[in-house]
Protein backbone atom coordinates (compact mmCIF):
# COMPACT_ATOMS: atom_id res chain seq x y z
CA UNK A 1 0.00 0.00 0.00
CA UNK A 2 2.86 2.37 0.83
CA UNK A 3 4.35 1.71 -2.57
CA UNK A 4 1.07 2.55 -4.29
CA UNK A 5 0.67 5.78 -2.30
CA UNK A 6 4.28 6.71 -3.12
CA UNK A 7 3.23 6.96 -6.77
CA UNK A 8 1.20 10.06 -5.92
CA UNK A 9 3.86 11.81 -3.84
CA UNK A 10 6.59 11.01 -6.38
CA UNK A 11 4.34 12.18 -9.19
CA UNK A 12 3.52 15.43 -7.39
CA UNK A 13 7.27 16.06 -6.91
CA UNK A 14 7.70 15.79 -10.70
CA UNK A 15 5.80 19.07 -11.01
CA UNK A 16 8.77 20.89 -9.44
CA UNK A 17 11.08 19.58 -12.17
CA UNK A 18 11.59 21.90 -15.16
CA UNK A 19 12.09 18.88 -17.42
CA UNK A 20 8.60 17.65 -16.48
CA UNK A 21 7.00 21.01 -17.20
CA UNK A 22 8.70 21.38 -20.60
CA UNK A 23 8.10 17.79 -21.72
CA UNK A 24 4.50 17.90 -20.52
CA UNK A 25 3.95 21.14 -22.44
CA UNK A 26 5.37 19.61 -25.61
CA UNK A 27 3.29 16.47 -25.23
CA UNK A 28 0.17 18.57 -24.59
CA UNK A 29 0.85 20.32 -27.91
CA UNK A 30 1.26 16.93 -29.63
CA UNK A 31 -1.98 15.70 -28.05
CA UNK A 32 -3.94 18.74 -29.22
CA UNK A 33 -2.50 18.57 -32.74
CA UNK A 34 -3.24 14.85 -33.02
CA UNK A 35 -6.78 15.30 -31.72
CA UNK A 36 -7.48 18.09 -34.23
CA UNK A 37 -5.66 16.92 -37.36
CA UNK A 38 -5.35 13.13 -37.02
CA UNK A 39 -8.90 12.13 -36.26
CA UNK A 40 -11.12 9.76 -38.22
CA UNK A 41 -14.86 10.44 -37.79
CA UNK A 42 -17.15 7.41 -37.80
CA UNK A 43 -20.69 8.67 -37.56
CA UNK A 44 -22.04 11.67 -35.72
CA UNK A 45 -20.62 11.11 -32.22
CA UNK A 46 -17.90 8.51 -32.80
CA UNK A 47 -14.35 9.26 -33.88
CA UNK A 48 -11.00 7.49 -33.83
CA UNK A 49 -8.02 9.44 -32.54
CA UNK A 50 -4.45 8.57 -31.61
CA UNK A 51 -3.94 11.56 -29.32
CA UNK A 52 -4.16 9.24 -26.31
CA UNK A 53 -0.52 8.26 -26.99
CA UNK A 54 0.68 11.71 -25.91
CA UNK A 55 -1.38 11.64 -22.71
CA UNK A 56 -0.22 8.10 -21.95
CA UNK A 57 3.38 9.27 -22.46
CA UNK A 58 2.92 12.01 -19.87
CA UNK A 59 1.47 9.46 -17.46
CA UNK A 60 4.31 7.04 -18.06
CA UNK A 61 7.08 9.63 -17.70
CA UNK A 62 5.71 11.80 -14.89
CA UNK A 63 2.85 9.98 -13.18
CA UNK A 64 -0.83 10.52 -12.48
CA UNK A 65 -0.73 14.09 -11.15
CA UNK A 66 0.95 15.79 -14.16
CA UNK A 67 -1.00 13.51 -16.53
CA UNK A 68 -4.33 14.45 -14.92
CA UNK A 69 -3.47 18.15 -15.12
CA UNK A 70 -2.36 17.70 -18.73
CA UNK A 71 -5.60 15.87 -19.51
CA UNK A 72 -7.62 18.85 -18.32
CA UNK A 73 -5.45 21.30 -20.25
CA UNK A 74 -5.65 19.25 -23.46
CA UNK A 75 -9.43 19.15 -23.32
CA UNK A 76 -9.79 22.88 -22.76
CA UNK A 77 -7.23 23.76 -25.46
CA UNK A 78 -8.77 21.28 -27.87
CA UNK A 79 -12.19 22.80 -27.29
CA UNK A 80 -10.92 26.34 -27.82
CA UNK A 81 -8.99 25.46 -30.98
CA UNK A 82 -11.28 22.92 -32.65
CA UNK A 83 -14.81 24.06 -31.78
CA UNK A 84 -15.92 24.97 -35.30
CA UNK A 85 -19.62 24.43 -34.66
CA UNK A 86 -19.88 26.90 -31.80
CA UNK A 87 -21.07 24.15 -29.46
CA UNK A 88 -21.17 24.67 -25.73
CA UNK A 89 -18.29 23.79 -23.46
CA UNK A 90 -19.09 20.94 -21.10
CA UNK A 91 -16.82 20.42 -18.06
CA UNK A 92 -17.75 16.72 -18.02
CA UNK A 93 -15.51 16.07 -21.02
CA UNK A 94 -12.65 17.82 -19.22
CA UNK A 95 -13.28 15.50 -16.26
CA UNK A 96 -13.06 12.52 -18.64
CA UNK A 97 -9.65 13.67 -19.92
CA UNK A 98 -8.43 14.30 -16.37
CA UNK A 99 -9.55 10.78 -15.42
CA UNK A 100 -7.84 9.27 -18.50
CA UNK A 101 -4.55 11.00 -17.65
CA UNK A 102 -4.87 9.85 -14.06
CA UNK A 103 -5.45 6.24 -15.13
CA UNK A 104 -2.51 6.26 -17.54
CA UNK A 105 -0.34 7.73 -14.80
CA UNK A 106 -1.31 5.14 -12.21
CA UNK A 107 -0.83 2.22 -14.60
CA UNK A 108 2.28 3.32 -16.52
CA UNK A 109 4.33 5.48 -14.13
CA UNK A 110 7.75 3.96 -13.45
CA UNK A 111 7.06 1.10 -15.86
CA UNK A 112 10.09 -0.76 -17.14
CA UNK A 113 10.52 -1.95 -20.70
CA UNK A 114 9.54 -5.60 -21.06
CA UNK A 115 6.62 -7.97 -20.84
CA UNK A 116 5.09 -6.20 -17.84
CA UNK A 117 4.99 -2.91 -19.73
CA UNK A 118 2.73 -4.55 -22.31
CA UNK A 119 0.47 -5.81 -19.52
CA UNK A 120 0.40 -2.36 -17.92
CA UNK A 121 -0.40 -0.78 -21.31
CA UNK A 122 -3.28 -3.23 -21.79
CA UNK A 123 -4.66 -2.64 -18.30
CA UNK A 124 -4.45 1.14 -18.65
CA UNK A 125 -6.20 1.17 -22.02
CA UNK A 126 -8.92 -1.25 -20.89
CA UNK A 127 -9.62 0.95 -17.83
CA UNK A 128 -9.71 4.11 -19.93
CA UNK A 129 -12.08 2.48 -22.42
CA UNK A 130 -14.42 1.14 -19.71
CA UNK A 131 -14.45 4.13 -17.37
CA UNK A 132 -13.82 7.10 -19.65
CA UNK A 133 -14.92 6.17 -23.17
CA UNK A 134 -17.89 3.92 -22.52
CA UNK A 135 -19.34 5.15 -19.25
CA UNK A 136 -18.44 8.81 -18.73
CA UNK A 137 -18.21 9.99 -22.36
CA UNK A 138 -21.43 8.24 -23.31
CA UNK A 139 -23.22 9.75 -20.31
CA UNK A 140 -21.98 13.29 -21.07
CA UNK A 141 -22.79 12.99 -24.80
CA UNK A 142 -26.33 11.91 -23.95
CA UNK A 143 -26.69 14.67 -21.36
CA UNK A 144 -25.30 17.40 -23.61
CA UNK A 145 -26.87 16.51 -26.93
CA UNK A 146 -29.92 14.59 -25.75
CA UNK A 147 -29.24 11.98 -28.43
CA UNK A 148 -31.32 8.91 -27.69
CA UNK A 149 -31.00 6.69 -24.70
CA UNK A 150 -27.79 6.02 -22.85
CA UNK A 151 -27.98 2.28 -23.53
CA UNK A 152 -28.53 2.66 -27.28
CA UNK A 153 -25.50 4.92 -27.59
CA UNK A 154 -23.54 2.75 -25.16
CA UNK A 155 -24.13 -0.27 -27.42
CA UNK A 156 -22.90 1.52 -30.54
CA UNK A 157 -19.86 2.81 -28.67
CA UNK A 158 -19.06 -0.71 -27.37
CA UNK A 159 -18.69 -1.91 -30.96
CA UNK A 160 -16.35 0.97 -31.92
CA UNK A 161 -14.27 0.62 -28.74
CA UNK A 162 -14.10 -3.19 -29.00
CA UNK A 163 -12.72 -2.88 -32.52
CA UNK A 164 -10.28 -0.12 -31.63
CA UNK A 165 -9.10 -1.52 -28.27
CA UNK A 166 -6.67 -4.16 -29.59
CA UNK A 167 -5.18 -1.64 -32.04
CA UNK A 168 -4.72 0.90 -29.25
CA UNK A 169 -3.11 -1.67 -26.95
CA UNK A 170 -0.66 -2.68 -29.68
CA UNK A 171 0.13 0.98 -30.39
CA UNK A 172 0.68 1.68 -26.69
CA UNK A 173 2.87 -1.43 -26.36
CA UNK A 174 5.03 -0.32 -29.29
CA UNK A 175 5.16 3.44 -28.70
CA UNK A 176 5.62 3.58 -24.90
CA UNK A 177 8.96 1.69 -24.83
CA UNK A 178 10.24 3.86 -27.69
CA UNK A 179 9.24 7.05 -25.84
CA UNK A 180 10.83 5.78 -22.62
CA UNK A 181 14.08 4.81 -24.35
CA UNK A 182 14.27 8.15 -26.18
CA UNK A 183 13.53 10.09 -22.98
CA UNK A 184 16.22 8.23 -21.04
CA UNK A 185 18.76 8.59 -23.83
CA UNK A 186 18.20 12.32 -24.29
CA UNK A 187 18.39 13.06 -20.55
CA UNK A 188 21.00 10.41 -19.67
CA UNK A 189 18.73 8.51 -17.30
CA UNK A 190 19.70 4.88 -16.72
CA UNK A 191 16.58 3.48 -15.00
CA UNK A 192 13.49 4.68 -13.17
CA UNK A 193 14.08 5.45 -9.51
Amino acid sequence: MKRFLAIFSDSAKELTNLRCIVMTGMLIAVHVLLSIFVMIPIGENIKISFSFLALASIGMLFGPIPAAIAGGITDILGFMLANKTGGAYHPGFTLVQIMAGFIYGICLYKAEIGRFMTIRCAISKILVVLICNLCLNTYFICALYGTGSFWAMFTSRIIKNAIQLPVDIVLLSIVMPIILMAYRKVFGIKKAV
